[in-house]
């Protein structure tokens, strides 16, 4: 009967570990978010404050729909696909921004592409962000 519960408690922890690990990171992520808001104001949103907290709530606006489609996409092809298509998805939603160039006095074409890129790169992450909950639970 023991080793019954350890190989569960494995199992358990096979499963769940990378929706820990993938929250974890996720998290860390809006802390530092807000943690640069200032920094973000000024080099991305041309100053306005409100803009910020809408970009940061762009995520969470789209984890519906992520649960929706990704979601779909482990009924039909599987939950390991759904897994991957969330970590890929959340892999190039967080690094993307971390890459966003800034624009400045001449350049503030670059600042519009880099704060709609910015917008489309949180939208992505909270659509793999609910999918990474809904695909592995």
């Amino acid at each position: 009967m023991g080793s019954q519960s350890a190989a569960d408690l494995g199992n358990l922890i096979k499963i769940y570990w990378s929706l820990l690990l993938g929250n974890i990171v996720e998290w860390y992520e809006y802390a530092i978010y807000g943690h640069l808001a200032v920094a973000l104001e000024r080099h991305f949103f041309r100053g306005s404050a409100i803009g910020v907290w809408i970009g940061f709530g762009v995520t969470f606006l789209a984890r519906p729909l992520g649960g929706i489609v990704l979601g779909a996409i482990g009924d039909k092809f599987g939950r390991s696909v759904a897994v991957n298509i969330s970590i890929i998805g959340m892999l190039i939603g967080t690094c993307g921004q971390g890459c966003l160039p800034t624009g400045g006095p001449g350049r503030e074409w670059l600042t519009d592409l880099s704060l709609a890129l910015l917008v489309i790169l949180r939208f992505i992450q909270g659509l793999s962000a609910a999918g990474e909950i809904v695909t592995i639970t």
